[in-house]
């Protein structure tokens, strides 16, 4: 019984000091939405500039290094406005202001 008690307080402490984004009713890890920017970069710059948002977001879906997070995402409608809306939450290179956005939530300050 010890043994339930401590895994379940271990686990209310991991997911409290987890950061969350969310956008509408999905929540997504930051460390995963991290590992979404640095993949969507790199297929804006595989794909040149001239190419649309859109074609970065297919290149990001079929990579086989996605977080399993994203693929409900990418099997929806409207996946490059979602990752899009993701990706900014990054934009900011201070974590402080990364935990004032409203979309996140579980940061520590």
């Amino acid at each position: 019984m010890k043994t339930v008690v401590v895994l379940v307080l271990l686990l209310c402490a991991c997911t409290a000091l987890c950061v969350q984004v969310k956008d509408g009713n999905r929540m997504f890890p930051l460390e995963a939405v991290k590992q979404l920017k640095a993949l969507m970069d790199k297929a804006g710059a595989r794909l040149g500039p001239r190419l649309a948002h859109s074609a970065a977001v297919v290149a990001v879906c079929t990579d086989p290094i996605l977080p399993r997070v994203f693929y409900p995402v990418c099997r929806s409608q409207g996946a490059d406005e979602v990752f899009s809306r993701l990706v900014n939450v990054l934009m900011s290179s201070d974590p402080c202001e990364i935990c004032a956005n409203p979309s996140c939530f579980g940061c520590l300050h």
